[in-house]
């Protein structure tokens, strides 16, 4: 009740909600609750998602708000966009649901990335939540959750129109033909080969795809093996990288590689799975080797204390620098997961598509031959190309390209919306 007045009238009083310049927004705020409980909010990748979510945090500062997502670095993204960190609690949702003590009351509860979430999670989560106000976010052409996840997709179709939102400007990008060619993508157009082409997105495979344009960029690709696999793609960059190797176990390391940590890290807590980074330095001694990281996060004296490594400072591109050491043996007491003889990160000059669902770079580079061209879907295209802020490169053959495009459609079930809709029919 009077909700639209209340947030008309912080627009026009709050010293924040002078920051909110998009009407687009304005709009979203003003009538998300007017009419319901639940809020869904859907947009293609960079049209300000994250920056929704924190106009709504910040409107709602005085009330206890829980943020979920499915994946560390998207709740890391989460803790760092959302400005008002009062009365906020960020959670994983596997956390949430293994953890009864997290079932507290909230007077808001915001779900991140929602096309992620799959149906059976969705519907604990539903069970669990104490909430007065739900808002869900994501984008239902990303990839979808591993396990069945339609809840997304089919209740943009079912549920009243007042309690759907959409953000349709793209801002990550300042690339206007990138934000062109993710729209025409996004709706399957007829023209997406033409626009491809016209702005030199497209190339057929050959040597320049070892050519690194920049230290921001990643290859993407979709199988592990094989010539043009992850596996082999990262030896290739990393022999082409001059710097010194170390070897330790069965890794091979060199300063100047790329990297992601990983699951396993005994940091994870902190350095999140699938947080980039950069070998700085390698230090190797008989029993152990130490590495000196850039992370792409910023950290204070407060955030390292109790874990293993030292903060050094930051770096020129203003990001923390980190050092810790790897030991050759295993401690018996250890844990072997999460102990201090595993490297808690992997060398990631490419990584697989799906891995690469919520990270940026400056520079993609994405690989299909013909091997896997039939698992190239219209979510998996289009993931991977919004991966890109500013330059993006398409390597494959005219057929692969010619059979992917041609073959291209939005993956939806009108089966599935069609007995929903049924069923609510009848229970009305």
């Amino acid at each position: 009740k009077e909700y639209k007045n209340s947030v008309n009238s912080w627009l026009e009083n709050d010293i924040y909600a002078t920051t909110v310049d998009c009407d687009e927004k304005k709009n979203i705020l003003k009538n998300m609750f007017e009419n319901s409980k639940i809020a869904m909010i859907y947009g293609a990748a960079g049209t300000g998602k994250t920056t929704l979510i924190n106009h709504i945090s910040n409107f709602w500062s005085q009330q206890n708000k829980l943020f979920l997502a499915n994946t560390h670095p998207a709740v890391e993204n989460l803790k760092l966009k959302v400005n008002n960190a009062q009365n906020n609690d960020f959670q994983t949702i596997a956390k949430f649901l293994n953890d009864t003590s997290l079932w507290k009351d909230y007077d808001l509860v915001v779900i991140d990335e929602c096309s992620t979430v799959n149906n059976l999670d969705m519907k604990r989560l539903l069970s669990n939540l104490n909430t007065k106000l739900l808002v869900l976010v994501g984008d239902i052409y990303q990839i979808d959750s591993i396990t069945f996840g339609n809840w997304f997709k089919i209740a943009k179709s079912v549920m009243p129109k007042y309690s759907i939102h959409e953000l349709t400007k793209a801002y990550r990008s300042r690339n206007k033909h990138l934000q062109e060619v993710w729209d025409k993508v996004r709706n399957c157009e007829n023209d997406i080969l033409e626009f491809l082409t016209k702005y030199e997105y497209t190339t057929r495979l050959n040597e320049s795809i070892l050519n690194r344009e920049c230290d921001d960029e990643i290859i993407l690709c979709l199988n592990y093996d094989g010539l043009y696999g992850i596996n082999n793609i990262n030896r290739f960059l990393q022999n082409s990288n001059s710097n010194p190797s170390f070897e330790w176990g069965i890794g091979i390391y060199k300063v100047g590689d790329p990297i992601l940590f990983n699951e396993f890290s005994k940091f994870s807590r902190i350095l999140y799975n699938n947080l980039k980074g950069k070998i700085l330095d390698i230090q190797k001694e008989e029993d152990k080797i130490w590495f000196t990281i850039e992370i792409d996060k910023v950290l204070n004296e407060f955030d390292a204390f109790g874990y293993d490594f030292e903060l050094l400072g930051m770096s020129e591109n203003k990001k923390s620098i980190i050092r810790f050491k790897v030991n050759k043996f295993v401690d018996s007491d250890e844990d072997e997961n999460i102990s201090d003889s595993v490297v808690p990160f992997v060398v990631a000059y490419a990584v697989s598509i799906h891995k690469s669902q919520g990270l940026e770079y400056s520079s993609v580079k994405i690989i299909i031959t013909k091997e896997i061209e039939e698992l190239i879907s219209h979510n998996i295209f289009y993931t991977a190309i919004t991966r890109a802020r500013d330059s993006l490169k398409i390597y494959w053959s005219p057929e692969s390209e010619k059979k992917i495009i041609g073959e291209m459609t939005k993956d939806f079930n009108e089966r599935d919306t069609g007995i929903i809709k049924y069923k609510i029919s009848i229970a009305k």
